[in-house]
């Protein structure tokens, strides 16, 4: 068995320490202030690469209060944008587009190439009058967003104010150095409906104390005695355990044949998971045959949406022989998840309707997570 010191030892807290208060998890107030300063200015999850395969392929996605479009432009670069129309504001594209050559607005047919520029405007200088793309005096072009793709995933920066990715994400990339992330291929996706506000989400996934209590099976899956509060390194959260026997690490599954793993572990990852927890509102899980991004994503103070993308080593991401056993993995975290849903709406519940809640009282060892997710919120949302 390897012990968490391998990976990081969690800090102490003192008994008295107290999280956000009520109106954090309950008021539309305080999310704008997320959505302007949070999330504005952190590296957030916008989507993958995987769902926007060919040239020509267009995603809107809902980030941090806006509305973005992930495009894979016509030399295969993916490039982000602001879902609007430079002219008069109107939001350009409403569902997904496979194969296109431009975007075009649906309100006066300005068009754009999928790079940005502006492709024509037609009648901009009267009747029959059509600006070809010179922009003329006033050359436009649609409001592009920072980004960068790490693996197959694609991270967005919406007001341009973070550090550089890979500053940012230094602490992940440093730790996941030991896995060939290149061999992992997406397979599937799957979303959840939390009735909490995201912080809720986020909180409970990073909480190993409940599992005990909430998740039976996953109890069964490993030792008490490797069980570890959350250990911290820079923004992030990070955490891993032991498992044996069948389950969501070895997908061992007597109906068909094992999922191919990772060739050239390391012998103490063979048989362990690591997850991170990338500030504010990704995770990343890795076992030795497969992979779950996850973003929760606010749908309101008091509804989140949890996005998972699954991946899996090469022809397991595929092939038919391996679909039992992805079907398997695919049902136990819908369990999971259901059973993370239960406890977190109710969290929610007693935030929106007692007063005398005050921030609570978190546990010296097992809220570190907690406690340093709740600084970094805070820090970040007040006025500088």
């Amino acid at each position: 068995m390897v012990s968490n010191k391998t990976f990081g030892q969690p800090e102490q807290i003192t008994g008295n320490t107290r999280g956000l208060p009520n109106a954090a998890f309950t008021t539309h107030e305080f999310l704008y202030l997320e959505n302007q300063r949070l999330f504005a200015g952190s590296w957030i999850l916008a989507g993958v690469a995987s769902e926007i395969p060919n040239r020509g392929d267009v995603q809107p996605v809902d980030v941090g209060g806006r509305s973005l479009i992930l495009t894979r432009d016509n030399n295969a670069k993916i490039r982000v944008f602001q879902n609007i129309c430079p002219h008069r504001g109107t939001r350009l594209v409403d569902q997904r587009l496979d194969g296109t050559n431009a975007l075009t607005c649906p309100y006066h047919s300005w068009t754009f190439e999928l790079d940005g520029r502006l492709q024509g405007r037609p009648h901009y200088y009267g009747p029959g009058k059509h600006d070809r793309g010179d922009g003329g005096n006033d050359p436009v072009c649609l409001f592009e967003v920072r980004s960068h793709t790490w693996c197959d995933w694609v991270f967005v920066n919406i007001d341009g104010s973070a550090s550089s990715f890979e500053d940012y994400m230094r602490p992940l990339i440093e730790r996941f150095t030991r896995y060939d992330l290149s061999g992992f291929r997406f397979s599937k996706a799957l979303s959840f409906e939390f009735g909490c506000n995201w912080k809720l989400a986020v909180e409970n996934y990073n909480d190993v104390y409940h599992v005990f209590k909430v998740h039976p099976t996953l109890n069964e899956m490993h030792e008490p005695s490797d069980r570890y509060a959350m250990t911290v390194d820079g923004l992030h959260l990070f955490n891993g355990y032991s498992f044996s026997g069948p389950g969501r690490g070895l997908t061992i599954d007597e109906t068909g044949p094992v999922l191919p793993e990772l060739p050239g572990l390391p012998d103490e990852l063979s048989t362990r998971m690591q997850w991170a927890t990338a500030f504010p509102n990704t995770a990343i899980n890795i076992y030795p045959s497969n992979l779950q991004l996850v973003t929760f994503r606010p749908d309101g103070p008091e509804r989140t949406q949890m996005h998972m993308w699954f991946y899996f080593v090469g022809e397991g991401a595929s092939k038919r022989v391996y679909e039992h056993a992805r079907q398997m993995l695919y049902a136990e975290w819908s369990n999971l998840n259901a059973e993370d849903e239960d406890v977190c709406r109710r969290m929610q519940l007693g935030r929106s309707t007692c007063d005398a809640y005050d921030g609570g009282r978190l546990a010296p060892y097992w809220d570190v997570g907690t406690r340093h997710f709740h600084t970094q919120v805070a820090r970040l949302v007040s006025p500088t």
